[in-house]
């Protein structure tokens, strides 16, 4: 049944409590010291990934969702779009939760915060000094964040990752 099937209610919900101070711990720690450690990310990431893996491997199809996500967000760091932490615990996270319901959690509750975070983050600026780095990045072709900006302008943003992680963990996720 755990391999398989949904986890017991008793078991789900010591999974529940667990995953919930896996995920403040880590946005904890990004926020305090702008790192998430490869021991806090690594035997969550390894451990679902495996398990997930194994559940594919019995006609599952998370067995081609995880590696297709993984490579994606391994994309996004490369790109410089977010830090080697945040990667790290999308990764985990997905290992977790490889479901389609979860991407759509994921997605509408990032718009949410993000589009407000944005927004703040803009604030000040004119509608003219906006559209000057639009078109610095343009006639440059520079449109991806360099590795100096993402350190020099980059946020400690894991918090938004897991918002909507506790979201799907205690309102959507049956314990499978």
């Amino acid at each position: 049944m755990l391999l398989t099937g949904e986890l017991p209610p008793e078991l789900k919900l010591l999974a529940q409590v667990a995953l919930t101070v896996w995920m403040v711990a880590v946005a904890l720690l990004d926020h305090r010291t702008g790192r998430i450690p490869n021991a806090v990310t690594a035997p969550v990431m390894l451990g679902a990934g495996a398990l997930r893996l194994i559940q594919g491997f019995q006609g599952e199809a998370v067995r081609f969702v995880l590696p297709v996500v993984w490579v994606l967000v391994f994309a996004l760091w490369m790109l410089h779009f977010i830090g080697g932490g945040d990667a790290k615990f999308l990764m985990a996270l997905y290992a977790v939760f490889p479901f389609m319901d979860f991407t759509g959690v994921l997605a509408l509750v990032l718009l949410v915060i993000t589009v407000p975070l944005l927004l703040w983050d803009l604030r000040g600026r004119s509608p003219g000094h906006v559209g000057e780095s639009l078109r610095s990045r343009a006639l440059t072709g520079q449109w991806l964040p360099t590795e100096a900006e993402l350190q020099e302008r980059g946020r400690r943003y894991a918090w938004t990752f897991a918002v909507p992680a506790l979201v799907y963990v205690w309102v959507y996720w049956r314990g499978q």
